[in-house]
């Protein structure tokens, strides 16, 4: 009884301070300095205070796919680049951070089909939805309800994760929103949607011009990221001054807990479960060097995608399955230009802001867009341009696009998973006390998701690190108490 009665203050104890100073703080490893990596750190250090050592390895630069580039003289965002307005942790951390938001401009785009442009916006919006509304009828009406109770359902999330509550799977995660949330990943994006109503010629054309400008795909990816990637052309959408990789960059080198080393890790050994060792030995390469190096940890987080299509490839050892992802990531280039546009190569009298394919095997292009300078700056021509391509870009075609080309440089991205209604893997937690955050990837990828997901991995290692320290004591009293009777006995 008195055992029992030592536990139940020690768990009160636990929950009112943090790990009590008299337990050994755990050593983690977060490999990945991106928008999950920075999300599972901030969360991390929150729930075990003081109490934490945390290295993140990061192969090249903190931020990941939130990067910005330099043109001329001017720097703008390279990757992740739009915020939704629901989207509350990059509001918090903004907010904590104390950075400041860039709101997006209204620019002037049409929808593109190769021979015709079939959208023209205006720069009156209630003409713009007018004009949509007489090509799409109340079907635009239908799309936008089913997006907005989405929404709606998505933002549940944030509560259950303030009130402590993780989730293995993405699975369970989706279906704490909404019970249907996870049969959307095994249909595709056109299917549900005709299913909803929608019509054919909506779905080929504007849900089509979502999917390929924010994902690169066509309308046969699964209908939770196509729903995602149609809800990212509408709504208040922003972006950080100065660009988006300063959220990652400043909860990273603000946080004291966090040690960054810059390296590429090669290995992660399981070790024997000793309670006086370190579970995984992590086998990683400095920049600069050849010379491989070790370190163990209690917790080990991979904030990177694992597939076997990745530049840096992590081996497995000594595990009970294989750890690899299935599938493979999207490879989008993002070609920034600075020139004139030719409006003549698109049929076009006039230049646009933007020009947004819904048919890219006929355009090549994804999307052409005019950017503007992270600093909020607001530059004269020539403007720099950014193009997004499944291909790299040929410099005939660069040339038929623009005159007075002044530079030119291009990115490919591994930028987000290739979408399909085939989803094979679905676990945060691959062992005990090894978590992956990118699986999240796989439902949707956003900088908002990321961020969900690097919490939810923090909350599960926050709550697996109690349990085992808890078991850990109780082992402890037990074999003291079995100890004492023993010693009783022969006293006796």
């Amino acid at each position: 009884m008195w055992l029992h009665i030592a536990l139940l203050i020690l768990g009160v104890t636990i929950l009112q301070q943090g790990i009590s100073l008299e337990v050994r703080a755990p050593r983690v490893a977060i490999v990945g300095g991106g928008i999950g990596g920075a999300s599972a750190s901030h969360f991390l250090t929150e729930l075990l205070k003081k109490s934490v050592e945390i290295d993140l390895y990061e192969a090249k630069t903190i931020g990941g796919r939130l990067a910005t580039i330099k043109i001329d003289k001017d720097e703008v965002e390279a990757g992740g680049s739009i915020i939704h307005s629901k989207n509350m942790y990059m509001q918090r951390f903004v907010k904590l951070l104390g950075l400041e938001k860039s709101p997006s401009s209204d620019e002037t785009f049409g929808i593109w089909n190769g021979d015709e442009f079939i959208f023209i916006a205006s720069d009156w919006s209630i003409v713009s939805l007018m004009k949509l509304f007489y090509r799409y009828g109340f079907q635009l009406f239908t799309l936008k309800s089913l997006i907005s109770n989405m929404i709606e359902d998505f933002v549940k999330i944030y509560d259950l994760q303030d009130a402590g509550q993780s989730f293995a799977n993405v699975t369970a995660l989706l279906s704490a929103m909404n019970k249907d949330f996870p049969k959307l990943l095994k249909t595709s994006t056109k299917e549900y949607l005709l299913r909803k109503g929608c019509t054919e010629k909506m779905i080929n054309e504007l849900v089509q011009v979502a999917t390929v400008v924010n994902y690169g795909q066509e309308v046969d990816i699964q209908s939770f990221v196509g729903s995602i990637a149609v809800a990212g052309i509408d709504g208040d959408l922003w972006s950080i001054k100065g660009g988006n990789k300063g959220v990652p960059e400043h909860l990273i080198y603000r946080n004291k807990k966090v040690n960054v080393v810059p390296s590429c890790v090669t290995k992660i050994r399981n070790l024997a479960n000793d309670h006086d060792v370190s579970q995984y030995e992590v086998t990683y390469i400095n920049k600069g060097s050849t010379d491989p190096m070790t370190s163990n940890y209690d917790i080990v987080i991979i904030a990177a995608s694992l597939t076997s299509d990745q530049e840096f490839q992590i081996e497995f050892i000594e595990f009970p399955g294989n750890l690899v992802i299935p599938g493979k990531y999207q490879t989008t280039y993002a070609t920034f230009i600075k020139a004139n546009l030719k409006p003549k190569y698109f049929g076009l009298q006039e230049s646009l802001d933007g020009i947004l394919s819904c048919n890219p095997n006929k355009t090549i292009i994804s999307s052409v867009g005019k950017v503007n300078p992270v600093d909020g700056s607001i530059r004269k021509d020539p403007q720099i341009w950014k193009v997004f391509s499944r291909k790299p870009l040929e410099t005939s075609l660069v040339h038929d696009m623009f005159s007075e080309v002044i530079e030119k440089k291009e990115i490919a991205w591994k930028a987000y998973p290739h979408y399909s209604t085939k989803m094979n893997f679905d676990n945060f937690k691959l062992h005990d006390a090894l978590y992956h955050v990118n699986v999240f990837e796989w439902a949707g990828s956003t900088m908002e998701m990321s961020a969900i997901a690097g919490r939810n991995v923090a909350i599960l290692a926050y709550n697996d690190f109690l349990q085992k320290f808890h078991n850990s004591i109780l082992d402890k009293e037990t074999s003291e108490h079995t100890s004492k009777k023993l010693h009783c006995s022969e006293d006796l």
